[in-house]
């Protein structure tokens, strides 16, 4: 029998809900476990619920998940949509932090990523879009037959319960109408629209179609570019967040072969091999390396102090910790680049030079042209009676302020054709801009990226960047494809030494992502200065003004002090051929490693336009995720029915 390793992406179930399967300490404070499972799956996220939720659909296998990170407490800064932007439920976060970014203004940026049974996906900001059709032919494109869009569509339907607007008189004043086949309507994740709509939403709309942008009825599909109110992963009938808790682990609680372990962590992957197998010539295997290794199980613990066990696994070992701590966990366990493992003492098992590599975000500003308009209502105000009051309404009927998403309302424009200074970056500019650690297969896999990034910025169906915004005035401009690339590296052979890893994504490091970034706010000073917007009366921030953008040395020493990540980490185990710095294959399983298949987010060889997550950490990327996991399901069940 073979086994794979597997490694994955990365509601409203109250926590005594979960007692069926959650395997707690005993009087002795000692863990009841099985000695060895069918499947480990390594993280509680996203794409860990996903895929622990598909296996133990069979009652003939056994499934532990291990998540590091405890149930959230459904608290109203977790459930209620209004809150999103107000109050953070940062309890159940990774505080991460970057190193100093050198091609900004040499400040670190917080990097926080989820910390909890649904991971992100119980903080994020609830946004539910999808990218153009030609971003994932692009993954096609890259090596990866069977990840384009007609393949990955069937995974969207499946994962999506799709509830349209319920006011059919906005509905035709806006052109919004769900495209015929694009959207299913019996999936585990809630997907509808929330009640309550700041008016300066329509004025925003109303600016966009003013200066050319026009409404596009459905941007999930896969024509992404124009503008339009977006739908959120929320429960269309409550009006509360749609999570992965909800939508994965409610549905398997009455299972008896899924168990469920919190505030615990993976350490180590544990292998058959013996003895140290560094690499000294990564050119070729060394004499006495294995020719593949085999995994066998995982040794966890609750932190650094704790007990230590080790338990065996007898199939697949699904690692789902995220774009950020997978790498980490794979560093230390000896599959990952040699020279950096063997720096921290680590046995390299595998050189794997992708592993940590190839880190790619969407770099951000987030400006804000206060309102000052006497009429304005925002979400600001939300602030004592008010707060009150509008807490009842929620709480009594469903509906009011509280219903609104952060984001009710995105614009997606295209470049129609890349602006000459740009393209000029993007032809002229080599990649001396990549970090010194990569090799030459990784700068062969990043010219590939590079030229279809290209390609793509030249089509009117890919946006070249976002607007998303707030109910306060928050005009955020976000990069849909960027060229920058970064790395996560362990810094410690320890896990627990890792919080946080060395992590630098390298914002802005190819010029061209903060030229996009000047582009957008560009187009903000022409959008507020639109009758429908300057009826609001915005006041742009200091160093946005009309005035201060002429001046381009200045403005991009503002942007830069500006840029901080998207919460969209990706691309760090990447699906792409071995001699391009590839990790996984189109079958997911990782090179010179048996009993091991990955399967996660960090997958996508490029991190494309947001494509299927909800914004920010928030919901593109866990769109994303959602469907790599659920065809990384079926590729595990093909490759069970060839093993029995």
């Amino acid at each position: 029998m073979k086994l794979f390793f597997a490694y994955v992406l990365g509601l409203y179930a109250l926590p005594w809900a979960v007692s069926g399967i959650q395997v707690v300490p005993d009087d002795d404070g000692l863990l009841q476990l099985r000695k060895s499972y069918d499947y480990i799956v390594i993280g509680a996220g996203i794409g860990g619920l996903v895929v622990a939720n598909r296996l133990s659909e069979d009652a003939s296998v056994s499934v532990l998940l291990v998540e590091a990170g405890e149930l959230d407490d459904r608290a109203e800064d977790v459930t209620v949509p209004g809150n999103v932007g107000q109050e953070s439920p940062s309890r159940y976060e990774w505080t991460m932090t970057t190193t100093p970014q050198e091609f900004l203004d040499n400040r670190t940026r917080s990097f926080p990523q989820g910390r909890a049974v649904g991971g992100s996906s119980i903080m994020n900001g609830l946004c539910w879009t999808r990218g153009s059709a030609a971003d994932y032919d692009a993954w096609r494109n890259l090596g990866n037959p069977g990840w384009g869009w007609t393949d990955l569509l069937p995974y969207f339907l499946k994962s999506e319960n799709y509830t349209m607007y319920s006011d059919t008189s906005l509905q035709n004043s806006l052109h919004m109408m769900p495209t015929h086949g694009k959207h299913g309507r019996q999936g585990p994740v809630q997907v509808g629209f929330p009640r309550y709509i700041y008016n300066q939403t329509y004025n925003f709309l109303a600016g966009i179609q003013q200066l050319g942008i026009p409404l596009n009825e459905d941007l999930s599909s896969g024509y992404a570019t124009g503008a339009n109110l977006i739908p959120a992963s929320l429960v269309a009938g409550n009006q509360s967040r749609a999570d992965a808790r909800t939508a994965y682990l409610d549905p398997a609680l009455s299972r008896p072969n899924l168990e469920l372990l919190t505030g615990h962590t993976v350490t180590r992957i544990l292998n058959n091999a013996v003895g140290n197998y560094t690499f000294q010539n990564f050119s070729r295997r060394p004499r006495g390396m294995p020719e593949r290794v085999t995994v066998t199980g995982v040794e966890i613990a609750a932190n650094s102090t704790a007990p230590k066990y080790t338990i065996s696994c007898s199939r697949e070992i699904i690692v789902a910790a995220g774009a950020i701590l997978s790498p980490v966990l794979l560093q230390i366990s000896g599959f990952g680049p040699a020279e950096h493992l063997r720096s921290l003492g680590v046995d390299a098992l595998v050189h794997l030079p992708g592993v940590g590599s190839n880190l790619q975000d969407h770099a951000m500003v987030q400006p804000v042209y206060k309102y000052t308009a006497p009429d304005v209502f925002s979400a600001l105000d939300i602030v004592g009676d008010v707060r009150d009051a509008v807490r009842a309404e929620y709480l009594t009927n469903r509906t009011g302020p509280w219903t609104a998403t952060m984001v009710n309302a995105v614009a997606f424009p295209a470049f129609d054709e890349i602006p000459s200074q740009l393209l000029h970056l993007i032809t002229t500019e080599t990649n001396h801009h990549l970090p010194l650690t990569y090799d030459d297969t990784l700068r062969a896999g990043y010219a590939a990226q590079q030229n279809e990034i290209r390609a793509l910025l030249s089509r009117r169906d890919v946006p070249a960047y976002e607007l998303m915004v707030a109910s306060w005035g928050q005009l955020a401009v976000s990069a849909m494809h960027t060229l920058s690339r970064g790395t996560i590296y362990a810094r410690s052979s320890s896990i627990f030494d890792n919080d946080p890893p060395i992590l630098d994504p390298r914002l802005c490091s190819h010029a061209f992502d903060c030229e996009v970034l000047r582009i957008g706010l560009e187009f903000n000073d022409r959008l507020v200065a639109t009758e429908a917007m300057a009826a609001l009366l915005p006041v742009p921030p200091a160093g946005l003004g009309a005035q201060d953008l002429k001046n381009r040395t200045a403005l991009m020493e503002t942007i830069r002090s500006m840029v901080h990540t998207e919460f969209h980490p990706s691309g760090t185990a990447a699906m792409m051929p071995r001699r391009a710095g590839g990790v996984v294959d189109t079958a997911l399983r990782a090179a010179d490693i048996i009993k091991m298949d990955k399967r996660e987010s960090d997958q996508s060889p490029v991190f494309s336009q947001p494509p299927f997550e909800p914004f920010h950490r928030r919901g593109r990327l866990r769109l994303r995720r959602l469907i790599l996991i659920d065809l990384s399901g079926s590729v595990i069940d093909l490759e069970t029915v060839d093993d029995r």
